[in-house]
């Protein structure tokens, strides 16, 4: 064979090598492409791209991969629903089904089926009165949460699926925003949340009735964190007693409901002109009731509401990750914990104790144990566990990463406990509460039982607890630990 040729083939097959270590090695920059892409809105080429490095990432990167993949199939179903506006609506619920109906909604079946086989997506068709929908089923949804369960990430796509939720089921969006912010008490996410809550209350598309507590605490949040907002001058209170609701601006309008004294009523329209109504000259106000009327009320009976008299909403026993450890997989892994590279599986158990599951570890020396969660609350954090030490060495009762640097954790002993390096005498082997708090992550003060016991706690460098998360009931290869937990929590 001519040396020409065989430099050739050589060269042939490196470029294949190449190819292919190019298909199954992650790299960054690849990621950064795809997230480009996906920021560009073009959502197939980023889902196909995401699909390919997923299948090589390291656990950290995934995270970020399956979140962006989430994203972005929710950014195609949008497209998509642009794209074929005219069909959507042509073949809605309200429309006659004729043959010509029928052949469009085949045909977009058609062409979602054949994007799902591309992209390994679930985007479906959902029939709507007035105008059908593209939505996917949740199938990348599930993937990330069964991955990075207690991920910081889960927030902003647990906030899409409610919104989601919403546009084919009006009717379930109420309940889904109120769970979404008893979960997320402080989220950044509040100024859509009441946005959405207040356009649909104008343009009736669904009922807050039963609701109104819990609602009007998330207005109050909004209003007090955007004090400014155009929102806030659309809120008023009732100052009269049993006030006439119309159903037209001006005293001949139709009787539509009554307004309590202090009820909190949100401004949907405003009159074009003023009217006179016995010696007193305003605007007439068409207003929403939380709990349910709506109609015009004239502005004499209406005040800017006071909010120096409203608190603000309590949080203190809203925690977004809370773990009492009634599911588990199987017998020897939580539903919310994956365990620790390396550990003995069966060294975590639970026990039947006054009716409640209580999670347990007995590792033997020489073997590792612990749980994990990817729960992040930066670096102002909260978190709260009832435990005990049962005997051994030590046991972890829990330790938080919040930066991948350095950790924070709670160890116990015979009649100690160590926070970080710091001893403090206690008796470890009865039930305690045990927590830890920060204001910014540099420092951190243990509370047990309410009572603090020690102040500026600096977090330590440690081999054992590198990722970013949650540990709890760790016992490392060189300790005999047993220990027991009832609950923990963490904001």
């Amino acid at each position: 064979m001519k040396k020409g040729a065989i430099i050739g083939i050589i060269v042939a097959v490196l470029g294949i090598a190449l190819s292919i270590a190019g298909y199954f090695v992650f790299s960054k920059n690849d990621l950064d492409k795809a997230i480009d892409e996906f920021e560009d809105g073009d959502y197939k080429d980023a889902i196909l791209m995401l699909n390919r490095l997923a299948r090589t990432a390291d656990y950290e990167t995934g995270e970020k991969i399956y979140y962006y993949r989430c994203r972005a199939i929710n950014g195609l179903a949008s497209k998509l629903e642009q794209k074929f506006s005219d069909e959507l609506i042509a073949i809605s619920q309200e429309k006659q089904l004729t043959e010509d109906v029928r052949e469009t909604r085949r045909e977009l079946e058609e062409y979602l089926n054949d994007v799902n086989r591309k992209i390994g997506g679930d985007l479906a068709l959902v029939p709507a009165m007035k105008k059908s929908r593209i939505l996917h089923r949740g199938a990348f949804y599930e993937e990330f949460i069964s991955r990075y369960r207690g991920s910081s990430l889960i927030e902003d796509i647990q906030f899409e699926e409610a919104r989601n939720l919403g546009k084919t089921e009006p009717d379930r969006l109420v309940p889904a925003m109120i769970n979404f912010y008893n979960r997320y008490p402080n989220t950044d996410y509040i100024a859509s949340m009441v946005k959405i809550i207040l356009d649909g209350l104008q343009e009736g598309t669904f009922s807050v009735s039963g609701n109104e507590e819990v609602l009007w605490q998330m207005i109050i949040a909004y209003v007090k964190r955007y004090p400014t907002s155009p929102e806030t001058s659309r809120l008023f209170t009732c100052t009269g007693d049993n006030v006439n609701l119309r159903n037209h601006p001006g005293v001949n309008g139709k009787l539509v409901g009554k307004i309590n004294r202090d009820e909190i009523l949100i401004q949907l329209e405003k009159s074009m002109d003023s009217s006179q109504v016995g010696d007193v000259r305003d605007y007439w106000y068409r207003v929403a009731s939380l709990r349910g009327p709506r109609g015009w009320i004239f502005g004499k009976f209406l005040a800017p509401v006071d909010l120096s008299k409203y608190q603000e909403p309590a949080t203190d026993q809203n925690w977004p990750f809370e773990e009492h450890f009634t599911d588990w997989n199987d017998s020897h892994t939580p539903v919310n914990w994956v365990h620790i590279p390396t550990a003995d599986t069966a060294a975590i158990n639970f026990s039947m104790q006054g009716g409640k599951k209580i999670a347990g570890v007995s590792s033997a020396r020489g073997s590792a144990a612990g749980l994990y969660s990817r729960f992040n609350a930066s670096r102002a954090f909260t978190i709260m566990s009832r435990a005990r030490f049962t005997g051994g060495d030590a046991v972890t009762v829990f330790a938080y990463v919040p930066t991948g640097d350095t950790a924070f954790y709670v160890k116990l002993m015979a009649d100690k406990a160590d926070i970080c390096g710091r001893t403090i005498p206690l008796r470890t082997m009865e039930w305690h509460e045990y927590t830890l708090e920060s204001e910014d992550g540099r420092f951190a003060r243990l509370i047990v039982d309410g009572d603090t016991l020690s102040s500026r706690i600096e977090p330590v460098k440690s081999r054992y607890f590198t990722l970013r998360g949650l540990y709890c009931l760790f016992s490392p290869t060189e300790e005999n630990s047993r220990g027991e937990i009832e609950y923990i929590k963490a904001r």
